[in-house]
C-alpha cells in the first residue's frame, strides 16, 4: 500500500513541481500538495497528461458526473475538517466554481479524480491560457473509506 506522501511525490515529480512544493493540509487521512513548475504543457496536452499520471499511480479515472465523486467530496471534506484549518464544507460543485474563478483570469484548468487501492486522488493542473509559465499543481491524497 502506497502512502499519501509517495503518491503527492510520484505527482509531483511527474509534473516536475517537486521543488518548493509543500503540504496544504497534512494529517493522518488527507494531504493536499500544491506546486509550480517552471514547466510549460502545451493546453492541448492537459487531459493526456493527467490520463498518463493517473496510469502511473495505478488509478482508475472516475469521470466528473460521477456519483462517487460525490461521496470522495464528501469523505474529503470530512478528512479536511479533521485536520486543524477551518474549513467551510463542500459540496459537488466546488471544484467547477473554482474552476470557474481561475478560468475568469484567464488561466486553464484541467482536473481528473482517480482511484487507487485504499487512496482517493485528485490532481489539478493550471496555467495560463498563453502557456506562459508557471504551472501549477495541487494533489490531493485521501484515505478511501471503502
Amino acid at each position: 500500500m502506497k502512502k499519501t506522501y509517495e503518491i503527492a511525490g510520484q505527482v509531483m515529480g511527474f509534473f516536475d513541481a517537486f521543488k518548493g512544493s509543500r503540504p496544504a493540509i497534512d494529517n493522518d487521512k488527507i494531504l493536499i500538495v500544491r506546486g509550480r513548475s517552471r514547466k510549460v504543457i502545451p493546453l492541448d496536452d492537459f487531459d493526456a497528461k493527467l490520463t498518463e499520471i493517473g496510469e502511473i499511480l495505478g488509478g482508475t479515472e472516475l469521470e466528473s458526473d460521477s456519483n462517487k465523486l460525490e461521496d470522495i467530496l464528501k469523505a474529503g471534506d470530512k478528512n479536511i475538517q479533521e485536520s486543524e484549518i477551518t474549513t467551510n464544507s463542500v459540496d459537488t460543485k466546488g471544484f467547477l466554481r473554482v474552476k470557474e474563478d481561475l478560468e475568469s483570469m484567464g488561466l486553464v484548468v484541467e482536473y481528473k479524480v482517480f482511484k487507487l487501492p485504499s487512496f482517493d486522488v485528485i490532481i489539478a493542473i493550471w496555467e495560463d491560457k498563453n502557456e506562459i509559465p508557471p504551472l501549477y499543481v495541487e494533489v490531493t491524497v485521501s484515505e478511501d473509506k471503502g
